[in-house]
């Protein structure tokens, strides 16, 4: 047989019973029929399609009866793999995750947005090759695994369309560097670039949701660091506004504060990031003579009840606070949370926040509203990023029928 009449053509419906295996679990092919109106040869072949590719597998379903098992189908989140690449500032993690956006394998690295581009990507393609080497699947066992797409975060906002890092103040030599096309070029697959908070504000998005099918749809993820931003989710999806901006709330000025005349990095006064911030903390720490170098040394200051840190960092949260309240009556989100090295000051950061919300967002806004921390940031970092890539990834005709491709290859 020539090799092209092989070859598998992805459709529309392909997408749709992707879809529906991976929100319902195993199906059988009466359910799938009754659930999508397709006819049994309509089924049969959309069934095939992703078996050939290798992203469903059969299952046998135990009967309610206890009758013969049925045969069902399920979807195969081993079949490939998503490469996540979180760049922090002083850091970077690298994991490989399966397409249910479960970690396999994660290593860190001392090197981020603080160093030179091409040193960084140097050494971040160095730890991502011998992860995709040494791939291991779930049993243990040493395989290769195959790439769907790679997912990159970094500490700035993103340009919607090009996938560019747009007016960076910690990532400035980086803004000429296109990692899309590097990550993309490399690797030969779909590489998504995004905003630090915008994919931890999609994990906990997911996290939180009472069930697979669905994720928290209007959520607000703040992100209280060296700066001050913040990742919304609105209906569902991220919001990355006109140019990729939306979420910069570091930058929103907070009339009447102690900091009014205080000058932003940014170039402005007034930002509420240049008091709140953890680049502004760590300044005026340092002026009154606090050896306090890093935020893990200011949380370490505040936690062991230094005054002076623990009023400049119950300052910060009402000052964030004031700001998530305008976010709060102008979004109306079911839930906040709170990440950041600033929010591993614990209550002292959090009881400002919590009580300018309260007090100053509307009733109605509130009615709905919890507030809470990101427990586990670098773990939300990684899944977020998988998530990225498996929401636009699994639904996009192009993607899935490239990964169709490469079965042929």
């Amino acid at each position: 047989m020539d090799k092209s009449s092989e070859l598998i053509e992805v459709s529309i419906g392909t997408i749709e019973l992707l879809t529906l295996l991976r929100e319902r679990g195993p199906m059988t092919r009466s359910e799938i029929g009754t659930a999508t109106g397709w006819a049994r040869p309509t089924v049969n072949r959309r069934i095939d399609e992703l078996a050939a590719i290798g992203i469903a597998q059969p299952l046998a379903i135990p009967s309610a009866t206890g009758g013969r098992p049925a045969q069902g189908f399920s979807f195969n989140a081993s079949c490939a793999y998503i490469l996540s690449i979180d760049i922090a500032t002083t850091a970077t993690a690298i994991a490989l995750c399966d397409l249910s956006g479960q970690p396999i394998s994660t290593q860190t690295i001392n090197v981020g947005a603080e160093n030179e581009p091409e040193d960084a990507l140097r050494a971040i393609s160095s730890i991502a090759d011998a992860i995709l080497t040494a791939g291991l699947d779930d049993t243990g066992s040493t395989h290769t695994p195959r790439l769907y797409a790679i997912s990159v975060a970094v500490t700035t906002r993103v340009e919607t369309v090009t996938g560019n890092i747009i007016q960076a103040p910690v990532m400035q030599h980086w803004e000429n560097h296109h990692l899309r096309e590097y990550f993309a070029g490399r690797y030969h697959v779909s590489a998504f670039i995004e905003n630090d908070a915008n994919v931890r504000a999609l994990c906990k998005a997911h996290d939180l949701a009472t069930d697979r099918a669905h994720i928290v749809p209007n959520l607000l993820y703040v992100h209280a660091g060296m700066g001050l931003g913040a990742g919304i989710i609105s209906s569902g999806t991220i919001m990355h506004g006109t140019c990729g901006a939306a979420g910069d709330i570091g930058h929103i000025h907070v009339f009447g504060s102690i900091g009014e005349r205080n000058l932003c990095r940014c170039g402005n006064t007034g930002c509420v990031e240049a008091t709140a911030g953890g680049w502004a903390i760590l300044q005026t720490l340092q002026a009154q003579g606090k050896p306090a170098h890093t935020l893990d040394d200011v949380v370490e200051l505040a936690n062991h009840g230094d005054i002076e840190t623990i009023q400049l960092i119950r300052q910060a949260g009402r000052l964030i606070g004031d700001v998530v309240s305008a976010c709060v009556n102008m979004l109306n989100p079911s839930c906040i949370v709170v990440g950041g090295e600033l929010s591993h000051c614990g209550e002292l950061l959090m009881n400002g926040i919590r009580e300018r919300v309260w007090a100053r967002a509307q009733p109605l806004a509130t009615k709905s509203l919890r507030i809470e921390t990101c427990s586990d940031e670098a773990q939300a970092g990684i899944i977020g990023l998988a998530y990225v890539a498996i929401d636009q990834g699994l639904t996009s005709l192009d993607m899935l029928q490239n990964f169709a491709d490469q079965q042929n290859q």
